[in-house]
């Protein structure tokens, strides 16, 4: 058995990984609400696995397609990343499915939409998703464009919230964010890249598909996708990754190899051993500073914790990291706008020297 797994049935870390576990699920079950009572039902389209079983509705029921699509892709993880990897998504894959169809096949989300839209409107529910959504905006009911984009900026939000939840926990949501991890895996691009690629492609897809069908209703509901795919963003930016592209920690501790080995084989990055000196005791120590991206935060945190629990250690956000494994360097638009105030600068000094000369000739 794997030391990692041994690790998670300790005593010691079992309160905190039990507590990880229920934040991942918390957060699944959030994500799962936005989806079946909000963008699901009126076929909303923003991307991921949910807008691909929206997609597919007219074929597969969306929560037989979400088993489907959460399996294949954990199953293709699991050989492509590895057990370690994809085992972070493995409660999402499990349970996102599950509480969809507690959803779509109970009266829930019947009940849900009764409130929201009032007894006398007559939609037609099948699996979680109305069918007659055209001939209700057409009939001069409560939906129109202004209710979809409502509808769909609720949805993003809580989808927004539940990743982040499930991301504090130490998890992942799985499904199209596997496939973007094996992308960038082996192409070496940043996750951004692939992950703004698969998730516009679906919605871009629904949006193509509402043009063909020509109908006002559906094109706005495509276009709200577009909106509520960016306040999903917009709430992960917010709750979990504040407006940071990186966390940097430093750790003072006497277990510096130990760190450092955690660092290299843990999180594929390189650390920095600097040389320090208490202000108070005048004792010399040595601090290791590590630079990790977000989604590593709780990985880092818990890992330091094993290590050496007495370790002091200082987490914080930075403005911009460059370099092997973060952006690339380059040089600042500002640049030539800095060559302008430096020649302005100069041009002023002459002036100024010019005067004093003149000043002193007088005198």
């Amino acid at each position: 058995m794997p030391s990692w797994i041994k690790d998670f049935f300790k005593k010691e870390n079992i309160v905190r990984n039990l507590r990880n576990v229920l934040l991942v699920l918390i957060g699944t079950f959030v994500v799962a609400v936005g989806n079946s009572f909000f963008l699901i039902p009126f076929s909303i389209v923003s991307g991921g696995v949910s807008g691909i079983t929206i997609l597919t509705a007219e074929f597969i029921p969306p929560d037989i397609m979400a088993y489907i699509l959460n399996w294949v892709l954990f199953v293709v993880g699991l050989i492509l990343l590895g057990l370690r990897f994809t085992i972070s998504s493995l409660i999402s894959t499990i349970f996102y499915p599950i509480f969809l169809s507690i959803f779509s096949r109970t009266p829930l989300v019947e009940n849900f939409l009764n409130l929201l839209l009032g007894s006398e409107v007559n939609y037609e529910l099948s699996n979680g998703v109305i069918t007659n959504l055209v001939e209700l905006a057409n009939s001069g009911t409560v939906i129109n464009g202004g209710f979809l984009l409502i509808i769909g900026l609720l949805g993003g939000m809580l989808v927004g919230v539940g990743c982040s939840i499930t991301f504090h926990g130490g998890g992942s949501t799985g499904g199209l964010d596997i496939l973007t991890f094996i992308i960038s895996k082996f192409t070496g691009l940043k996750e951004s890249i692939p992950f703004f690629i698969l998730d516009g492609g679906v919605v871009l897809i629904g949006i193509i598909l509402d043009l063909e069908d020509g109908n006002s209703i559906e094109i706005i509901g495509g276009l709200v996708g577009i909106i509520s795919a960016f306040i999903c963003s917009l709430m992960i930016e917010i709750v979990y990754n504040g407006q940071t592209g990186a966390y940097c920690v430093d750790i003072v501790t006497d277990k510096v190899d130990e760190v450092c080995k955690f660092s290299i084989e843990e999180l594929d990055r390189s650390a920095t051993i600097l040389n320090v000196k208490g202000a108070y005791s005048k004792g010399e120590k040595q601090m290791v500073r590590i630079v990790f991206s977000r989604r590593d935060y709780t990985k880092v945190r818990n890992g330091i914790a094993k290590i050496d629990n007495k370790a002091f250690c200082t987490f914080y956000q930075t403005l911009f990291t460059g370099g092997e494994g973060f952006d690339k360097i380059e040089v600042h638009s500002t640049k030539k706008y800095l060559k302008f105030f430096k020649k302005s600068l100069e041009k002023e000094e002459k002036e100024t020297e010019s005067n004093n000369e003149v000043n002193n000739e007088q005198q």
